[in-house]
């Protein structure tokens, strides 16, 4: 039913620049869905609260990764917690995304935020194309390609440099062998 709208779509990959904005993603999308699916497409942007819950009003795909984005948090702030010698109390999700545990712990163990980062979104990304087995140019790509292009986007005016030197700034104060000032 959206074979026309999908196949039209510029393809995305993961670390190059967009090729859309999403606002611009969700204009084409605009004239070509009706109120209710369009609605639906533009229901989630992306971001899990700790308390994030599945709701009818959402498609599939977005209460899936909602949860998965829930479980992947949780087992990356678990294990940088007991890394730290700490216990985290958090809630067990109802389902377990197994594949993904032990790129959680390398996740974690990543010491650098930005790469952290990019590794996080690279699981996102591999995620989202699970989601999308035998759904080519359906609702779901449609909801897919969106939460793609989110992540994408994130970076589209993201300079990385001013970041790590920012960080290694940061880390030089934090240093034992560099004097604190009282």
């Amino acid at each position: 039913m959206y074979c026309f709208l999908t196949a039209s779509l510029p393809e995305l990959t993961p670390g190059a620049p967009p090729p859309l904005t999403v606002e611009e993603f969700d204009g084409m999308c605009r004239g070509e869905l009706s109120e209710s699916r369009f609605a639906a497409l533009t229901a989630f942007d992306g971001t899990v609260a700790p308390d994030f819950r599945e709701s009818a009003e959402l498609p599939e795909i977005y209460n899936t990764y909602g949860k998965f984005e829930l479980y992947l948090r949780n087992r990356i702030a678990r294990r940088r917690a007991e890394k730290a010698g700490e216990q985290l109390d958090l809630p067990d999700p109802p389902e377990y995304f197994n594949d993904y545990d032990a790129a959680a712990g390398t996740i974690a163990a990543s010491t650098d935020p930005a790469e952290r980062e990019e590794m996080l979104d690279k699981l996102r990304w591999n995620f989202i194309d699970e989601q999308l087995l035998c759904k080519e140019f359906s609702f779901t790509s449609l909801c897919a390609y969106r939460l793609k292009l989110l992540i994408v986007n994130k970076y589209r005016h993201r300079k990385l440099e001013p970041g790590r030197l920012n960080f290694d700034a940061a880390l030089e104060r934090l240093s034992p062998n560099n004097p604190r000032e009282e």
